[in-house]
Formats: C-alpha cells, structure tokens, sequence
C-alpha cells in the first residue's frame, strides 16, 4: 500500500500553476446560473494566495459542503459556499477568490473572513512557510473581532488564529488547529461541513495511521448522514487508503464517480481507492476522464503553448495515475493515449528533479509494455539521466517482444548503476530512483534468462527485482507506485517454467498482497489451483 504522501503530491501536481478555470461575468444573485468550467471563459494564471483578483462568477459543478452563515448578501452567501466546495475540490487558488469575493460582498461576514483564512492555509499537499501564514493570520484576527454572540463562529474564527499563530513552529500551528477544530466538532457533531474540515485539520497535522483512524472517525458519521457530500468523500478516500482500508471507501468512491462532476480533482479521486482494491480499469477510467477535464481547460485558455496543459493543477498526477490504473489493467489505448503526450514533455524537458523524472518514467513503461516495437525503438532519447535509464527500459522490451536478445542485453547493460551527480545535487539524491535503476536492470536480466530458457536464473533476477520493488522506501514514495507492476508475478512464471508449482503458487499468491486482483497472478493461481 503506498501512503498519499504530500511530496508525491506535489511534485506531480502542479508545473506551472494555472487556476481549476477561469472566471467569467458575475451572476446578479445568489442561484442565478453559473458557467461550467469545461465550457466557458479563459483560464488564468494563478495568483498568490491574498493578491489574486476576486473572481466575477460561482463556478459549477464542483460538489458540495456550503452551509448558511450569518450574512444578509445572498451573493456572499453563494460565494462562501462555492469556495468551500472549491476548497474541497483541491481548486485551491479559486477557492482562494471565492472566499475573497464572499468577504468583498459582505465585509461584515465574519465567517466569510474566517473562511477566507481556511483557504489560505496549508493542505495534505501543499504545506504553508511561516511566512505564507501571516496573512491568513491577519484576515483570522479580522474574522474573531467580526465574529459576533455565537459560538460557532467565534469557535471557527479562534481555529483560525491557532492555525496561524505567530508563535511555535509549523507542526505546532497545524497541531494547535486541528485541537481547537476537534473541540469545535464535539460541539457541534450533527454540522457535516464542520466535521470534514476538522478531519481535514487532523490529517494536515498527523499523517501516520492513528491520525487517519481519528479522521475517519470525524467522517463515517458524515457519509450516514450525507452520503454524498463530497468533501467528506474526497477526505474519507484519502484517510482510508492510508491507514491501509481502502475498500472501506470503495462505495463512497462509486457514488463520487458518479456525480459527473467538472473537477478534475474530484473525478480523479475514485481512483486512489479503485487501484488499491484491485479495480484497475476503473482507476485508468477515472484519470482518463480527469485529464480530459484538464485538456478542455488548457484549450479555454487560448494559449497557443502545446505543453500549457502540464499547468493545469493535478495534471500530471491525474496522467501518472491514469497510467499506473491502464498498465496494470492491460488497458493499452488508454495508456498509450496517456503516455504519448508525456513522452512527448519529457523528451522537451532540460532539466527535472530526480523525483518528476522517475515519475514520468511511466510514459515510457508504457511505451515499453503497448507499442509497437518499431516505434520504441524510434524513439528520440531523452536529454534527462533517469528518464534515459527509462528509455533504455523501454527499448529492452521492445527487444524482448522481437526475441533479439543481443539487443536486449545492450539496453540492461546501458542502464547504470547510479547516475552520477555533482557535489550540489548530492544533496537532492532520491534512493528510490537508484532503486528504479536496479529495478529495470533485474527485470531486463529476468526477460533474457527467460528468453534463453534458463529459468532458475530468470527467477533470481525477478526475486531482486521483487524484493527491491517492496522496500518500504520504495513502495511507499510515490502514489501510484513507480514501477508499474508486481515483478514478483514474474517470479511466479519464471519458478512455474522452472516446474517448481509449488514456489510458482506461493509467489502468484504474495504477488496479491502487493497488488489486489493482479490479473497475471491470478491467472497462475487459477492454472495451479483445481
């Protein structure tokens, strides 16, 4: 199971940090029609958080979780309520305009103060500097001397200053405000919104699995109550898949996916839960949809840039993600559809963290494991070093398909061992991609021992390969994992064409526990068990 980590996160994320959608003319009332985001308008840049123009129009479509507060505007109403929905919906800077605009209707909102300062805050992705923070500390403060007699609002607006305390480091804030939102939810158990939002706080501020077990404690009430509130989905799937349950949330994320909605974050989210129960065509469904929601965007936008989509916040997770769900589903027009672009940007690419390189390194494995040989085999090297060692990969088995072994043991021995780094970039040195490394050698190794019939050869190489691929360090970076699928199912084949069935079994069914529903596996399971 690998953990939802906020550096996995936000490396794929975002490469330039263009807004969920661009904003057209404002709606005269609260619940005059709005714009979907798929349809209309121009995109715009995103703006940092506290000097971005309010937005002129509610944005669609996005899902749920607004509640009455006190204000007489029924534009600042609306406003408030799109932000929280667009808040969680991951559109973070809309979410940020939104709340602007609520707080730009109805100065005297207090909880439209204090829900501008929510979104300014940090997320399970984002984190926020001690500078970052000022500023909401500011609108907090403004929040609590607005907020008048009640309690809820008093008790919002004092989170708020907790979370943006000048005092104590970063975890102290995010400790302190997920304390005084717990407290606030003890108060008021039976409003939704306010338990998801102290759930939220919770996993900002512990992500081991206690933490998640609290947090989903705050949201099971939530879904019996509202089963489709869609913050509390969207948080419960999260929570899940961390403390390591995710098919608790496998009817949550059915009823998400079947909103429709037109955040590409939201539409892409069944698919953390889908790929860890084993629903891998669904995963790969899910994102495909997600990417089209961002391509429609980048269109909207007008700008002529082809690769102004990797902008569109979440983009490149929705495609990586996309591309683990197909690969592992066999579904060979969806990651080809998926991995074409990204080769495409990488390939264009002068310089990438370790980090994003290994990520896009699926494009290749996809190009690898689905297209023709002849394609693979054209394909222009890319100029970054581990996406080189991709490629190499994606050769081998384009050699391996055509059963030209002298080909295949050129592209294992040209993928190094460790690439070499300067004294600066020693610093930035990610094990997990040395391990990547390993991985494709063992596994190009296995493929040319198969390919010569020496089996018990071929199982060594797939066991290091295996073994390499479920290190904590490893299988825990990156969501989904980097490597697109369990070698230890080759293990299985290798022992089974050894004639050790035995072995084959024991392995085919370990392979299950690493990834539910593996279709190889399961095939050798099936073939041994009568």
């Amino acid at each position: 199971m690998c953990a939802f980590g906020a550096m996995a996160a936000q490396a794929q994320s975002n490469e330039g940090g263009h807004s969920e959608r661009a904003v057209s003319a404002a709606p005269q009332a609260a619940g005059e029609e709005t714009q979907s985001e798929t349809a209309h308008g121009a995109m715009d840049h995103a703006a940092t958080p506290g000097e971005a123009e309010a937005p002129t129009a509610l944005i669609a479509n996005h899902g749920n979780g607004g509640f009455p507060v006190a204000t007489s505007v029924p534009e600042a109403q609306a406003f408030f309520d799109n932000g929280i929905e667009l808040a969680f919906a991951f559109a973070h800077e809309d979410a940020i305009r939104a709340m602007a605009e609520a707080v730009r209707r109805d100065p005297n909102c207090a909880m439209c103060l204090a829900g501008h300062a929510f979104t300014l805050g940090p997320t399970v992705n984002y984190p926020k500097s001690m500078e970052e923070r000022e500023a909401a500390h500011a609108v907090a403060e403004q929040a609590l001397a607005m907020a008048g007699d009640s309690d809820f609002e008093r008790g919002f607006a004092e989170a708020m200053i907790e979370r943006y305390r000048p005092q104590g480091t970063t975890d102290d804030r995010d400790t302190a405000y997920a304390q005084a939102m717990a407290r606030l939810a003890a108060r008021f158990p039976e409003h939704d919104t306010l338990q998801v939002l102290a759930a939220d706080a919770q996993m900002i501020s512990d992500f081991e699995t206690a933490s998640m077990r609290r947090a989903m404690d705050l949201l099971e009430p939530v879904l019996a109550r509202s089963p489709d509130h869609s913050g509390a989905i969207h948080f419960y799937i999260h929570a899940t898949e961390i403390y390591g349950e995710p098919a608790l949330a496998e009817a949550a994320a059915d009823r998400l996916a079947a909103m429709n909605l037109d955040a590409s974050h939201l539409v892409h989210m069944p698919s953390h839960t889908y790929y860890w129960v084993g629903r891998y065509g669904d995963a790969a469904d899910a994102n495909r949809m997600a990417v089209q929601i961002g391509e429609h965007q980048a269109m909207a936008m007008g700008d002529e840039d082809p690769m102004a989509v990797w902008g569109i916040p979440y983009h490149v997770h929705n495609v990586i993600f996309g591309l683990g769900g197909a690969m592992m589903a066999d579904d060979s027009r969806t990651a080809l559809m998926l991995a074409r672009p990204m080769i495409e940007r990488a390939q264009s690419r002068d310089e990438g963290s370790y980090f994003a390189q290994l990520l896009m390194s699926a494009a290749y494995f996809a190009m690898g494991r689905f297209e023709s040989p002849n394609v693979v085999l054209a394909l222009e090297e890319p100029r970054l070093p581990y996406l080189q060692a991709a490629w190499h990969y994606a050769r081998g088995e384009a050699y391996a398909f055509l059963g030209d072994g002298e080909g295949l043991a050129a592209e294992r021995d040209a993928i190094p061992e460790n690439i070499a780094q300067s004294e600066a970039e020693e610093d930035d040195r990610l094990p997990a991609a040395d391990q990547m490394l390993a991985i494709t050698r063992a596994v190009l190794a296995g493929r040319l021992a198969m390919m010569e019939g020496r089996y018990d050869e071929a199982a060594a190489f797939f066991a290091e390969a295996a073994a390499t691929e479920e290190t904590e360090d490893f299988s825990q970076f990156s969501d989904p994992p980097a490597f697109w699928y369990p070698v230890r199912r080759d293990l299985a084949q290798a022992l089974l064409a050894a004639g050790d069935e035995t072995a084959a079994l024991r392995e085919a069914v370990a392979t299950l526990e690493v990834r539910p529903r593996d279709p190889v596996a399961q095939a050798i399971i099936a073939r041994l068990v009568r």
